[in-house]
């Protein structure tokens, strides 16, 4: 199947990110306020699609229905929909096929794993802060890595409320580019 859209596309038009002699000539400055911009990426490599391109649809519910049924027909694709401010900001919206979304770094399920390995690490390091304190032939190298079992269990809980801010921070975009589609903002 080929991922090349040329003109119209479904509801949205496919335009190049940069053409030197469109006026303007950055893809951005060509897009309303409403207007949402979709990429297509292979799924695992995260590499574009198309370089060259995007679509543009008029709203972010276009654009997902675009990028579901593209995703359907093509498990492998990843479409992530931007606002009109580009790619400065992350994407409102990451559609992948619903047979792999559970594999996403994001949502409870990775949530819950980040936890459990951090959970994990502080009780490897309770033995080890034990055997360090009360052994005298390697109390240096037991503490050590006792100590580095707490780091690596702190970023793991960082990790954790970085993506859980990050995903607040993208609903409530998402939210407000939906209200000022619908004239609310």
């Amino acid at each position: 199947m080929s991922y090349r859209y040329h003109g119209d596309v479904d509801g949205g038009t496919e335009i190049r990110l940069f053409d030197p002699r469109r006026d303007p000539q950055d893809w951005v400055d060509l897009m309303r306020p409403t207007d949402c911009a979709v990429f297509l990426k292979d799924r695992i490599t995260s590499a574009p699609v198309d370089e060259n391109t995007c679509i543009v649809f008029d709203g972010v519910d276009a654009a997902q229905r675009f990028c579901e049924a593209r995703v359907a027909a093509l498990p492998h694709l990843r479409c992530e929909i931007y606002d009109a401010q580009g790619l400065a900001r992350p994407p409102l919206l990451v559609v992948v096929h619903p047979d792999v979304q559970q594999q996403e770094q994001g949502g409870s399920h990775w949530s819950r794993r980040r936890k459990l390995l951090a959970g994990a690490c502080v009780l490897i390091s309770l033995p080890l802060f034990w055997f360090g304190v009360h052994s005298s032939s390697s109390s240096d190298v037991a503490i050590f890595l006792a100590i580095n079992c707490v780091f690596v269990a702190l970023r793991f809980l960082y990790w954790d409320v970085g993506t859980r801010h990050r995903e607040r921070e993208t609903r409530k975009r998402l939210e407000s580019h939906r209200k000022m589609e619908r004239g609310d903002a």
